[in-house]
């Protein structure tokens, strides 16, 4: 399906008006949309404007999470499991685990915090003030942002809930990001505009369970790491 195809899909989709979500919980207008588009996966080939291009979908003005990336090979500077024991706490089912997200410039509840480091282009994880738990090339996540979200159809719903308590979207918006930046990236960890989130805990034979650590932006805040902003896709 190309570009054209799918705007001409959601311009259908936004005089359609509310309708109701397919799914229930924070996945429901990503799952929504992508069931009422007909599509099996978020990429989209879009051979008028070259390469491809990643569909998000945003309940306006939200301030959820949403993950960009993950990324965690060859950062840890302390064993991951020596990291929980020391840093960790039990969770609900009786676990040692360390499920935290983590922002510049405030230590979070575990004492943890992010540090950019623009002279030697890293992005730390730190404990207190100076204890670097894991450490990031900066270049190489935005590498990463680049390959993963280098152009995204960026689409906008108002949410309500009817009277059984059912959320529905009205799809009515769209801009298409395009070239995200490395100095808009850099610039979002910083002001906390991007976060981490560290995703492990101690299985029963203490062998460490990684989920990922993930590069996350609240999704209404994900169109100012991209240089173009291409609104009005739906008009």
């Amino acid at each position: 399906m190309t570009y054209i195809e799918i705007i001409k899909k959601l311009k259908s989709l936004k005089e359609q008006g509310y309708i109701s979500s397919l799914r229930r919980g924070s996945t429901g207008i990503g799952y929504t949309l992508e069931t009422k588009l007909g599509l099996n996966e978020t990429n989209i080939s879009v051979p008028d404007i070259g390469g491809r291009v990643e569909l998000k979908a945003t309940r306006r003005n939200s301030s959820s999470l949403i993950t960009l990336f993950t990324f965690n090979r060859a950062v840890w500077q302390l064993p991951q499991k020596e990291i929980i024991e020391n840093y960790g706490y039990i969770d609900e089912n009786g676990r040692k685990s360390l499920y935290n997200t983590v922002w510049s410039k405030t230590q979070n509840s575990q004492g943890l915090s992010i540090q950019v480091d623009r002279d030697n282009h890293r992005l730390n994880l730190i404990h207190g003030r100076n204890d670097v738990l894991a450490s990031w090339d900066i270049y190489v996540l935005v590498s990463k942002l680049i390959s993963k979200l280098g152009k995204v159809l960026f689409v906008i719903a108002d949410s309500r809930f009817d009277k059984n308590n059912i959320e529905e979207f009205h799809f009515n918006d769209a801009c298409l990001l395009i070239e995200p930046t490395a100095q808009s990236f850099i610039k979002a960890l910083e002001d906390s505009i991007v976060c981490i989130d560290i995703r492990m805990h101690l299985k029963e034979t203490s062998n460490v369970r990684n989920h990922g650590t993930g590069l996350r932006i609240k999704e209404c805040d994900l169109p100012v790491l991209f240089e173009v902003k291409e609104d009005g896709q739906l008009r």
